[in-house]
């Protein structure tokens, strides 16, 4: 009698009687505490899809079930388009241009007035990318009140890619600071009628993650009948993987002309190539809690997270340089402009505890029974991760000496600055579809 008599009071009194929900479902669920699991006391929220009729809300009953904690069923998954951004990192200039006509000595190096960047001096993996998430759990009990969630996202790559080939107007080089000479200096790349060259520069990073966790509910209230607001606290704690994979390479590919002044044979082709890459691996505990409050079909969710771990960073530095003489041979040398193998060139590592939030709030809707739709906004912040580009030479600075062929009595240059980090802001949208079960 106690359901059928608030049955009875939705039907006569409209709004008024939903706007009273809140303290009914307190005194439902009290009134049912010992016999939560029973369908008919709708003690834990349980599918009332049966009696739509006697809620007074029809069908709506099937939208709010649980307050929105994924359908009818024990399982649930999702899937997620992601656009997201990370803050990218800083590139020193790679590719100079001068004026055709220019003096060889001034060309393509820094600070002369001619003297314009056509690479670098900017931020480079910066911009907004296309990725997805996977999510996916299963109840481990039939009010749903403990259960195993996992997830995979991966957030794309957002690339940099300059080529720059032979123009006769136009004289390239690759700037550097020359450390045995002690000022600015510049490798040419293309000079009108001496030297045809084309140089690239490539640069891309992939941000992915995964975990697996025990989901633990804490609070739950509900409307037993479905027409009413609804709010649950989940606790969760588990394993997180992070990863952030970022690289950099030059390239030079170049033929001396019949034209040139310099002491080179003509035809003489010469290969440049020099690659920075970065890895950066977080494995540890993961713990946040996650809310929800719905109201009808609609609802509103957040979640916060931290993950606390190792994070092992790896740079491996390297470069090649090929010299193809006409009558002469081919020679191939370890080293091209800004790596030597004598100074920089190897594979570094170091592991370091860190401490990684996340955090989203989002919105979402029922739209049956079995699938619904959400959008929301995530944050990651990790800290002191490593970069490629933060591991080219700093200040470019190079003794030619120390590049192939190595000659003796060489500085320190082109030195590795040691395995450097910076923080990591991670953060976008997400817009997806959920399927219960």
């Amino acid at each position: 009698m106690r359901f059928n008599l608030g049955g009875a009071l939705r039907r006569t009194m409209g709004l008024t009687a939903a706007l009273l929900a809140w303290p009914a479902v307190s005194h439902a669920q009290d009134a049912y505490a010992s016999d939560c699991c029973d369908v008919t006391s709708y003690g834990c929220c349980d599918t009332v899809c049966d009696l739509p009729e006697a809620c007074g809300c029809g069908d709506e009953v099937c939208y709010t079930y649980g307050g929105g904690r994924g359908g009818l069923g024990g399982a649930w998954f999702s899937a997620d388009y992601i656009l997201w951004q990370l803050d990218g990192d800083y590139v020193p200039p790679l590719v100079t241009a001068s004026p055709a006509g220019t003096p060889i000595v001034d060309s393509a190096v820094l600070g002369q007035p001619t003297t314009s960047i056509l690479a670098g001096d900017e931020r480079i993996g910066d911009g907004w990318r296309s990725g997805y998430r996977l999510r996916g759990g299963v109840w481990l009990d039939g009010c749903q009140t403990i259960g195993i969630a996992g997830d995979y996202f991966n957030t794309g790559s957002d690339g940099y890619d300059y080529s720059r080939s032979q123009d006769p107007n136009t004289i390239v080089g690759r700037p550097f600071f020359n450390s045995e000479l002690d000022e600015p200096d510049a490798e040419l790349v293309s000079v009108p009628n001496e030297l045809d060259g084309t140089v690239t520069v490539r640069g891309s990073d992939t941000f992915q993650g995964a975990g697996i966790s025990l989901q633990q509910n804490l609070i739950r209230c509900c409307d037993p009948c479905g027409c009413g607001p609804s709010f649950t606290l989940d606790v969760m704690s588990g394993y997180r993987y992070y990863q952030l994979d970022s690289s950099l390479s030059i390239n030079e590919q170049l033929e001396v002309l019949p034209g040139t002044t310099q002491p080179l044979v003509p035809g003489t082709t010469i290969s440049v190539h020099d690659q920075f890459d970065a890895k950066n691996e977080f494995h540890g505990g993961e713990i946040g809690l996650m809310a929800r409050r719905g109201c009808s079909w609609w609802w509103i969710d957040g979640s916060a997270k931290l993950a606390i771990g190792a994070n092992r960073r790896t740079v491996t530095v390297g470069g090649q340089t090929i010299n193809n003489v006409p009558g002469g041979g081919t020679a191939t040398f370890d080293g091209g402009l800004l790596t030597s193998e004598v100074t920089n060139i190897g594979r570094y590592t170091d592991t370091s505890t860190v401490v990684i939030p996340e955090f989203r709030l989002g919105l979402g809707a029922q739209l049956t029974c079995n699938l619904g739709i959400h959008a929301g906004y995530n944050v990651i912040l990790w800290g002191d991760v490593a970069r490629a580009a933060s591991h080219l030479p700093p200040g470019l600075a190079v003794d030619p000496r120390n590049l192939p062929p190595v000659q003796t009595g060489g500085g320190p240059e082109p030195a590795f600055p040691g395995v450097t980090g910076s923080d990591l802001v991670a953060h976008g949208f997400d817009f997806g579809v959920d399927f219960t079960y």
